[in-house]
């Protein structure tokens, strides 16, 4: 068994900083609000995206759709603060719609059994479709 050890004159390692950039756009018609997101969503952003979503819902919208195409990761707390929103949506009555076809997204979602949860369309005009059917 080898057992290595750096050499004394290795300088320590620095910690670094991690974060996370999150753009968010809002898009409002009479048939819908489309919340565009953009980036990685984990717990430094979720809650900025909780409340985004949370302010266009106050408006009770016809549909409440989160565009979420651009995004290419999210964690637990996303996952938490959109499972969040789909509830007051549902209270609401106002329909909830992902839009994504990420698999960064799609793979944890259908782990933790939330694609049984969500509505989630591959595009935007899917989704937009869905709801005139």
């Amino acid at each position: 068994m080898t057992d290595y050890r750096a050499p004394a004159s290795d300088p320590p390692r620095q910690a670094r900083r991690f974060v996370s950039s999150l753009a968010i756009s809002v898009t409002t018609s009479s048939a819908d609000t489309v919340v565009t997101v953009s980036g990685e969503i984990d717990l430094a952003v979720s809650d900025s995206l909780r409340k985004a979503l949370e302010e266009e819902l106050q408006f009770t919208p016809a549909a409440l759709i989160a565009d979420l195409s651009a995004v290419t990761f999210c964690d637990s707390s996303g996952f938490t603060a959109l499972v969040q929103i789909r509830g007051k949506a549902e209270t609401a009555g106002v329909p909830f719609i992902l839009v994504t076809q990420e698999r960064a997204l799609l793979r944890p979602m259908s782990l933790l059994g939330l694609d049984a949860v969500f509505t989630v369309h591959p595009t935007l005009d899917s989704a937009r479709d869905a709801l005139t059917r």
